[in-house]
């Protein structure tokens, strides 16, 4: 475009030199002259905006190389950055990992820590409680006095020589049932009285009352899970506050609190279909 323009510009521009040639020679331009005039100055014009349009799209094109070249160097950039990101998160990964690692292994100690010290706890309670019994199925009465009523139990359904003096304490607790009396605990001074009459307790089947060991919440609850266990366990009791069953096969075995049955060489008893 730019060419062709230059070139009628050009056959204007001798057409306009003729026409002041001539001008000279004639005292008066020509309407023709006057009309080549306009158009060779419209085309000026039109040349000029030719080569505006050329140096816009020159410019344009160093723009869109710079911009081009700008973005590769963000690209270029960014991908820096990411690598140098990757390797620090990475680091900061495996340094939490590590730290990570570290307090499972903490917790894991302070856990067994925890459990070594709850059995300690549990058998130190039930060690205290060794003097100690329960008795149920005894009627209240208003005003009562538990000691003498427990003497007058074990001399006469048990026929021990026992008496009010060789209690250190004898009081009833509270239960959750209500249709039935609550228990009595008793605390002898000697644990040997304790355990005659644990020896004589048979004396009450078939009384409505029973004795039996003074077990702390804990060692109630493994007594009871034991109890419940059918498939391992045939019959289950307490003697000087420590739990024994008898399996299926006949052996017969201590549990130890906070130890599971299933980590006891226990054998399972198995139903036919």
């Amino acid at each position: 475009m730019a060419t062709g323009t230059s070139s009628i510009f050009n056959y204007f521009k001798r057409k306009r030199n003729n026409s002041s040639t001539s001008s000279v020679n004639s005292s008066a331009p020509s309407p023709d002259n006057k009309k080549i005039k306009e158009i060779v100055e419209d085309y000026s014009i039109i040349q000029e905006l030719a080569e505006s349009q050329e140096t816009i799209m020159s410019d344009a094109n160093i723009i869109e190389q710079i911009t081009k070249d700008i973005e590769s160097k963000l690209d270029t950039f960014f991908e820096n950055i990411k690598g140098k990101l990757k390797e620090e998160v990475k680091g900061v990964f495996e340094d939490l990992m590590k730290r990570l690692q570290g307090l499972e292994q903490k917790v894991e100690h302070l856990d067994k820590e925890n459990i070594e010290l709850k059995r300690k706890l549990v058998h130190m309670e039930q060690y205290g409680r060794r003097p100690n019994i329960r008795i149920f199925g005894v009627k209240e009465e208003p005003r009562e006095n538990c000691k003498a009523r427990v003497a007058e139990l074990l001399q006469t359904k048990l026929k021990l020589d026992i008496t009010e003096e060789d209690m250190d304490a004898a009081h009833r607790v509270p239960q959750r049932a209500k249709d039935r009396p609550k228990p009595i605990i008793v605390r002898f001074f000697k644990r040997d009285d304790k355990e005659k009459v644990m020896r004589n307790r048979k004396q009450l089947k078939n009384t409505g009352i029973s004795v039996a060991e003074d077990l702390c919440s804990e060692m109630l609850q493994l007594y009871n899970r034991v109890k419940n266990d059918t498939l391992r366990v045939q019959d289950c009791w307490v003697w000087r506050g420590e739990i024994f069953f008898k399996d299926h096969k006949g052996e017969i075995h201590k549990v130890h609190y906070g130890e599971p049955l299933q980590s006891l060489d226990v054998p399972v008893m198995r139903f036919n279909p």
